[in-house]
């Protein structure tokens, strides 16, 4: 009797929990979406759903004086090629002029593998015209034949470049890539890793590793990937067990951390899990890497519902994300980013108008505390030149159940979720708003794909997503790419014609409205104080059976004018660059012998120095004790270390700086 009592209570809590999460109106039309399981395997039949094509009539090209340039780049021998999330796909180098996009290989079914095969689009000359463009570069074959698939054909890549500190010639720079297989076909779906390189001038030199599924820890499909021009790279993946064609989380993050190797030219990765525990069976919905511009700084995001963690409200999703100060050789304890509630980010309680509020939501109309919000389900990561995380995703409402909703004008909005101060505290901005959601062509969808990208210093941020803005449209089944810009200097948003939201980049260009699964580089390409952002999109005639066609835009800018529109947050920007206690060079750089650390304080402080080298370990440490503030310099011997790639690190009072020291 007691036992039962116990559960009709419980029942009558959870109802009133329930009923007291803020509503929609009725009559309102709106469309609530749910996380996508990932692929676990592809299908061997086609279907025949075809593209929406539901350009407005009275579109026209030749209107805009801003229309972008659309160049041809390669094929995938279906439309799996962007397909699964916004990873990493498309990077550019600013040193180099140059950008990549490495996706699956096609078109054709000779050998009948060939969609497992990668490819790399090379585009030199920042890729602005075709003719700096080579495409369909070889990077992978598979050879292990089985059936229907070779069971070694690789799918869904992350990719990136790789270009040694200080060297400014294309055969010497390389492209890393990382993404799963059929895990040798032990499993009933993916479990394995296919990693290597390939050299971007000698296409000969290329490199191929599978890591088969194994015991613990798992391998499944990774979503993030980083790599520095020290010599690291880092991707994180869902520690997922597939044993039984449905994926288990294990409740935890599975990290491979690369180390460039410079006699076999490729990287070395070992492999761990760092734990992220969930509430529940729906795990973490994306995870994704980036690292700061020295390469010390390297955050770890993941969309999840910790189980320490208090949200507003259960069955939603929220960064919990770590910070490695050492080029990810550690990691910090994890960090929970909650949304809404007492304890939520000011921006995103405030993205609803009154009106808004009062015309949405059921009476009692809620407080700006009480309403729930939750990310979407994939996300994307930079950091800026302080070190500090800037999370570029969408949030919404959230009726529940680890879903979102749409349906409503700016129901959902693009955030760049930030710190300022390691982590301590958490700022957000709205950077766009949405329309709508997802796209769904046969088996097949798409979310709008936030990417975050940064210029070369690393003091602005720039944003991208898909978004469908068709009268009378729900879904996101016709998508245009859309940008902003954040000066993290000046406090200032980018401002397109209307003065207020994003900027439309593919309006009226040939692929208007059919800007299908874009994927944007993390770095832009900086010349002077023009920023101009890398950015592919994928086109197909049958989405579910034809080969895709992947197009480049070289040719959208912003400049430092179009900054204009003012973030009030606090302490970002002038403020922060203010707060720095110090300032340090050190030259000659590259070094023999002696090299001259020229430190600036700001203030009189207790200062110490450490010299790691690039898996970071540590060869020397320097107590300079308290300095007065001012230009002050000292020594560092380096005679008698190896030729490479040295870190130091001044810590100055708690507060670190590092810069790259290479010895010759």
């Amino acid at each position: 009797m007691k036992k039962l009592l116990l559960i009709s209570l419980a029942f009558i809590l959870g109802l009133a929990v329930v009923a007291q999460r803020p509503q929609i109106k009725s009559g309102v039309f709106v469309k609530n979406y749910t996380k996508d399981q990932k692929v676990t395997i592809e299908p061997v039949e086609k279907t025949t759903t075809s593209l929406v094509n539901a350009k407005h009539s009275g579109l026209k090209k030749g209107d805009n004086a801003n229309i972008v340039t659309v160049l041809n780049l390669g094929t995938s021998a279906n439309t799996l090629g962007y397909s699964g999330g916004s990873r990493p796909m498309v990077w550019a180098d600013d040193d180099l002029n140059c950008v990549i996009n490495f996706h699956r290989a096609g078109p054709g079914a000779t050998p009948p593998s060939l969609s497992g095969y990668y490819a790399m689009d090379l585009g030199t000359n920042m890729g602005a015209a075709q003719t700096d463009w080579t495409n369909q570069i070889l990077c992978t074959s598979a050879t292990l034949v089985s059936t229907p698939y070779y069971y070694d054909a690789s799918r869904y890549p992350c990719a990136a470049i790789y270009n040694p500190t200080g060297n400014t010639t294309l055969a010497n720079a390389y492209c890393a890539f990382f993404g799963p297989n059929f895990a040798n076909l032990v499993v009933s779906g993916f479990g394995g890793y296919t990693y290597g390189k390939a050299n971007l001038v000698n296409h000969a030199d290329t490199t191929k590793h599978l890591r088969w599924y194994n015991a613990h820890p798992y391998t499944y499909t990774p979503d993030g990937f980083w790599v520095s021009n020290t010599g690291l790279a880092h991707m994180v993946d869902g520690d997922q067990n597939v044993e039984s064609g449905t994926p288990v989380y294990q409740d935890s993050t599975t990290y491979g951390r690369g180390v460039w190797n410079a006699t076999t030219k490729d990287f070395d990765y070992t492999f761990k899990t760092i734990p992220s525990r969930c509430k529940d069976m729906y795990n973490s919905a994306d995870e994704k890497i980036a690292a700061s511009p020295d390469g010390q700084t390297v955050w770890m995001s993941v969309l999840t519902n910790y189980v320490d963690g208090t949200p507003l409200i259960d069955s939603t999703y929220y960064p919990l994300v770590r910070k490695s100060t050492d080029g990810g050789l550690t990691w910090g304890d994890p960090i929970p980013i909650y949304l809404g509630g007492p304890n939520g980010i000011d921006a995103i309680k405030n993205q609803y108008s009154d009106y808004f509020i009062n015309n949405f939501f059921v009476a009692p109309v809620p407080t700006r505390n009480e309403i729930p919000y939750t990310t979407a389900f994939d996300h994307s990561i930079s950091v800026d030149k302080w070190g500090n995380l800037h999370i570029g995703v969408a949030v919404g409402y959230s009726p529940g159940g680890y879903s979102i909703s749409s349906g409503v004008d700016s129901l959902i909005n693009v955030f760049d979720i930030y710190t300022i101060n390691g982590g301590v505290s958490w700022q957000g901005v709205c950077v766009g708003n949405l329309k709508t959601f997802r796209g769904t062509w046969g088996t097949y969808t798409c979310d709008n794909r936030v990417y975050t990208a940064r210029n070369k210093a690393a003091d602005k941020m720039f944003f991208t997503w898909n978004d469908t803005h068709v009268d009378g449209e729900a879904n996101n089944q016709n998508p245009d790419v859309f940008a902003r810009g954040f000066d993290l200097i000046k406090k200032k948003l980018t401002t397109p014609g209307d003065g207020i939201s994003a900027s439309n980049v593919t309006f009226l260009c040939d692929i208007t409205q059919e800007a299908y699964f874009q994927c944007t580089s993390p770095i832009v390409f900086t010349d002077n104080n023009k920023f101009t952002i890398p950015i592919c999109t994928q086109w197909a005639t049958d989405i579910s059976a034809s080969d895709s066609k992947f197009y480049y835009i070289p040719d959208f800018s912003y400049t430092q004018a179009d900054f204009t529109v003012i973030v009030p947050n606090p302490g970002v920007g002038v403020e922060q660059k203010a707060a720095e206690l110090a300032s340090v060079s050190i030259y000659p750089n590259p070094v023999k012998n002696i090299a001259k650390v020229s430190l600036n304080l700001t203030q009189n402080a207790n200062v110490t120095v450490d010299v790691t080298n690039l898996v970071g370990k540590q060869i020397m440490s320097l107590n300079k004790g308290n300095m007065n503030a001012g230009s002050q310099q000292f020594s560092i011997d380096a005679s008698n270390l190896t030729a490479g790639i040295y870190f130091v690190t001044v810590i100055v009072n708690g507060q670190k700086y590092s810069q790259k020291m290479i010895v010759e």
